[in-house]
């Protein structure tokens, strides 16, 4: 299971739906774009480059799916606000949802792009070892 997809999953649809109040039409698709955006940026050519099985990203995906589902049935919405006019179903903002959009889409794009780079240097423990070293050979040389 890819659990930083699942974690910026469950962050990004929390902060839109749950504190700012947007719609959940806009929450899924903002949503799916910055996790489409995370594998691009993340594992470059996919699906070649994506260490999981198909089954483990299935899994990602049931998970996400259920916990969204729990996120919007806790949520104290009747009716469901899915879609409106404008970007948040809230007639007053108790707090500056532009100035969180604006955090949260920088705080994203620094995520993404420097962790993003940094998950991509995976050094052996071991250390590296020429190409051109001959074999070892011997008792106990495994």
């Amino acid at each position: 299971m890819d659990v930083t997809l699942y974690a910026i999953a469950l962050a990004v649809f929390a902060v839109l739906y749950l504190a700012i109040g947007v719609f959940l039409a806009f929450t899924l698709i903002i949503t799916l774009l910055i996790l489409f955006a995370y594998l691009v940026i993340r594992y470059r050519e996919l699906p070649s480059n994506y260490p999981y099985s198909a089954s483990d990203a299935i899994t990602t995906m049931i998970f996400i799916g259920i916990t969204w589902a729990i996120f919007t049935f806790v949520a104290d919405k009747n009716p469901l606000p899915f879609i409106g006019s404008g970007l948040t179903y809230t007639n007053q903002a108790v707090v500056p949802f532009d100035t969180i959009l604006a955090i949260g889409f920088v705080v994203a794009i620094l995520f993404l792009g420097v962790f993003a780079f940094l998950a991509g240097r995976k050094e052996s423990s071991t250390g590296p070892t020429p190409a051109n070293e001959p074999p070892k050979q011997g008792v106990g040389s495994g």
